[in-house]
């Protein structure tokens, strides 16, 4: 019995054994009942089978390169460090989440975002009724970021970096109302004169894909109430195209906004030709027009088309300098479309406000 108190109970020696019984079992149960003769442990003399009765048994040995086998399979199941390094399903990570503001409101249908940069990884998934979220089969890195983007007048959540390593994680996004007041303003032309029925957008900087439109009333005046604080910009379409930026609103200041466009009686009209003197049709002409008063900057384009006769005509113009662009194409000698384009100032209310332009084409 003492030899048995040495017994090692190291895995890998143990399944060896049990290969190496298991072996024996299988080519004793398919041995011969005819013996071949045995030989003793110590000697070479052959024994009398007559003697030994019918308990003789003959010592079966493994084949020489079972041993190795048997090594190849424990080394194969020997976990090795590529394999330690390797995260496997049980060892993904799950973080689950909710989105909701401070006063306990669920917000539903957010799409949430996770990413990493060292990973290479980008996740969505939308927040289900009561506002909960779940990423699945995550890996292990320490530069996660979670990122929504609200809808409503609510401050976009990012929180970076985010370290994940716990089989499971719990992160809950608060988000915070953006405050709200009243905006009021005003639409006028060069002389103060108030433009009404202006369409106007209103875009917030703040959140994302948040606008209103509104349109100036006789005064020219214009107003939104719950208005997000923040910067924002106010554009119009139609004839008097304008983009004004650089804006911003307090809803406690609650600042009345004058903005001053490019409109009034003024027209500018004119013929396109080409090096040889005919009309140029098919030629497109812009007029720009700018303002920038501190920080404010206020910008509107108007485009035309030559006719057939090479004729354009701007209306409803402003006084001032103005940028007049015209843009036409044209072939070379090798065959390949080459736009031509030509830049001039003009003072309107100054300036002719009857153009000749000419325009190589050559």
């Amino acid at each position: 019995m003492a030899r048995f108190r040495k017994t090692l109970t190291i895995s890998p020696v143990i399944l060896l054994a049990i290969l190496i019984a298991l072996y024996n079992q299988q080519i004793f149960e398919s041995m011969p009942t005819q013996y071949p003769p045995a030989y003793t442990a110590t000697g070479s003399a052959k024994i009398d089978e007559s003697q030994l009765g019918s308990h003789l048994i003959t010592p079966v040995f493994a084949p020489q390169n079972f041993a190795q086998e048997a090594q190849s399979v424990i080394a194969a199941q020997l976990p090795t460090e590529d394999s330690k390094n390797t995260t496997t399903a049980s060892d993904s990570i799950t973080l689950t989440g909710w989105v909701g503001t401070e006063f306990g409101e669920n917000f539903a249908n957010e799409t949430v975002i996770l990413y990493s940069s060292t990973l290479r990884t980008h996740h969505s998934v939308i927040t289900n009724s009561s506002g909960e979220f779940v990423f699945r089969d995550l890996m292990p890195s320490y530069d996660y970021a979670l990122k929504v983007s609200p809808q409503g007048k609510f401050k976009r959540y990012k929180k970076f970096p985010i370290k994940l390593n716990s089989r499971r994680e719990v992160h809950n996004i608060v988000l915070k109302a953006i405050p709200l007041g009243m905006l009021t303003g005003r639409i006028s032309n060069l002389y103060g004169q108030p433009a009404a029925g202006i369409e106007l957008l209103i875009k917030t900087i703040e959140i994302d894909s948040w606008s209103i439109q509104v349109t100036t009333d006789l005064n020219g005046n214009f107003y939104v109430t719950e208005f997000p604080k923040g910067s924002y910009a106010v554009e119009s379409s139609g004839k008097q195209l304008f983009r004004a930026s650089g804006l911003k609103f307090d809803p406690i200041a609650s600042e009345f906004v004058n903005l001053t466009i490019d409109l009034g009686s003024y027209q500018l009209e004119g013929r396109i030709y080409d090096e040889s003197g005919q009309t140029f049709d098919g030629a497109n002409i812009f007029l720009n027009w700018s303002s920038h008063k501190n920080g404010l900057r206020i910008r509107s384009t108007r485009s035309s088309s030559a006719s057939a006769d090479g004729e354009f005509r701007f209306t409803e113009l402003g006084p001032g300098d103005h940028e007049l662009v015209v843009s036409a194409w044209r072939i070379d000698t090798s065959g390949q479309m080459i736009k031509q384009t030509l830049r001039q100032t003009i003072n309107v209310g100054v300036d002719s406000a009857e153009l000749d332009i000419y325009i190589n084409t050559l």
